[in-house]
């Protein structure tokens, strides 16, 4: 007598609950009818009464023997290691529903973002951790819906985000100049590419605190620090903001990876999901100023600050005397990609030429060391800062701190636009227009550098070896 595979019952439960649960929402479920190898059918998500073509493929087990290591919160699922090589080569996004028997739910994960996420371990001897928050109802098409960037928010809901951004606040600087900066500032600040993208770099806070303090009369001291303990906060607040409203696609493992293992801040060019765009358009239904594409790309590394150190220093009838030079750092910076290149010469006597003893490309924190360990013992009445930019980024913050004579700066100073604003536009401007023809675009040649003229009347004269 032919009898029935004995697991044929329990295989065909877990598939009446997934089709059963995803018929109570807005997505539609298929079977596979021929040849069930691999995936077991798959839901396609509609909106209404319209489907929208995003699929995703499901494949489903059910029964305790599937559930490993189960805790009122959790269970395992270790997965075959054939069933992994057929997961990575599907071509559209995998989830795997796991039917428990005893409470009669449906669990999820989505298998093709866990493959992601464990492109570098040991995946193939892994199991799969599913969390027994994760069932097949709304929060669940919510994810589905963030996934393929169909989430859009209402009017209400963009008001209630709007008062989240500028709920997230971080206050920089003392006295008459001290500044708040909303995370709304940051992520109007950060558009780009016609308002299509997001950026990101840490200098954009600079941006936004040199445009709050431009304006004001007087003087302020330039004491805003771009510290870890200070900024790590806010951003990790805000990075987080742009995923759970789904406004931007993030990588939150690259963003990770250079705050907690590189130790620097991240930078990104992110695209904004539909509704990061709608929000745009609401934001500017609002009549908030600000709301444009406001910056521009460029990859050049532009004359940023020329530090001089000399053998000394004295008044004399209330002018400063320097001795002869020993040291000249040259310091580029690129503020879209957050990273400077470092030159510097030593010589070690004033008969002696100047030899290159560093040219680099350095992160921020890198530097500060760099810096703070070559000349930390020096007086530092010896040292000369020769601004090359507008005189407010992270690194001449940080300069003016680690000084210990800093001194009050004009707000005048810090109006106009950087060389970084300058060389962007320039960049953007060629790019759109150059390829029609309709345009040829000769950018303003750099201020020489680094400067060769030093401040103690004497020229900087380079040795034909470097190390």
């Amino acid at each position: 007598m032919k009898k029935r595979h004995k697991n044929a019952k329990q295989g065909r439960a877990g598939v009446i609950a997934v089709e059963d649960a995803c018929n109570k929402l807005d997505l539609i479920w298929r079977n596979v009818l021929e040849e069930d190898v691999g995936i077991d059918g798959t839901v396609e998500i509609a909106l209404g009464e319209f489907p929208t073509g995003k699929i995703v493929g499901a494949q489903i087990k059910s029964g305790t023997s599937y559930i490993r290591s189960e805790t009122d919160s959790s269970f395992k699922f270790y997965p075959d290691k054939t069933d992994l090589e057929y997961w990575r080569g599907l071509s559209i996004p995998l989830f795997l529903f796991v039917h428990h028997p005893t409470d009669q739910s449906v669990y999820w994960v989505d298998v093709s973002q866990h493959i992601r996420d464990q492109e570098n371990g040991p995946f193939e001897d892994a199991y799969i951790n599913f969390s027994k928050t994760n069932k097949i109802d709304a929060d669940f098409e919510k994810y589905l819906h963030a996934r393929f960037d169909l989430t859009v928010y209402s009017d209400n809901q963009y008001a209630e985000l709007r008062a989240e951004l500028e709920a997230l606040v971080h206050t920089n600087g003392i006295g008459a100049g001290q500044v708040t900066i909303s995370a709304l500032a940051l992520f109007v600040e950060g558009l780009w590419g016609l308002c299509s993208k997001l950026q990101f770099h840490s200098s954009l806070l600079a941006d936004l605190i040199r445009k709050a303090v431009r304006d004001r009369s007087g003087q302020v001291s330039i004491s805003y620090t771009f510290d870890r303990a200070s900024l790590y906060p806010f951003f990790t607040k805000y990075f987080d903001l742009l995923n759970r409203h789904h406004l931007a696609i993030v990588d939150a493992a690259d963003i990770n990876e250079s705050l907690y293992v590189k130790l620097e801040y991240p930078t990104f060019i992110a695209s904004l999901t539909t509704n990061g765009r709608r929000f745009v358009e609401y934001l500017r239904s609002t009549r908030l100023s600000g709301v444009h594409d406001n910056q521009f790309m460029s990859l050049s590394v532009r004359p940023h600050v020329q530090i001089e150190v000399y053998s000394s220093f004295a008044l004399v009838d209330g002018k400063a005397r320097l001795g002869s030079y020993t040291d000249v750092m040259a310091i580029g910076f690129n503020a879209y990609l957050d990273y400077y290149h470092l030159r510097h010469w030593r010589r070690s006597a004033p008969t002696e030429p100047a030899v290159e003893v560093a040219s680099q490309n350095i992160h921020y924190y890198a530097l500060r060391q760099y810096i703070a360990d070559t000349f930390d013992a020096l007086p530092k009445d010896n040292l000369l800062f020769r601004y090359v930019d507008l005189p407010l980024s992270p690194l001449i913050c940080w300069l003016e701190k680690w000084n210990e004579n800093p001194s009050e700066m004009p707000t005048s100073e810090l109006q106009g636009k950087s060389a970084k604003e300058l060389a962007g536009f320039a960049d953007e401007l060629t790019a759109i227009m150059a390829p029609s023809g309709t345009m040829t675009l000769q950018e303003p040649p750099d201020r020489p550098f680094p400067l060769r003229h030093l401040a103690n009347g004497e020229i900087l004269s380079e040795a034909e070896t470097t190390v």
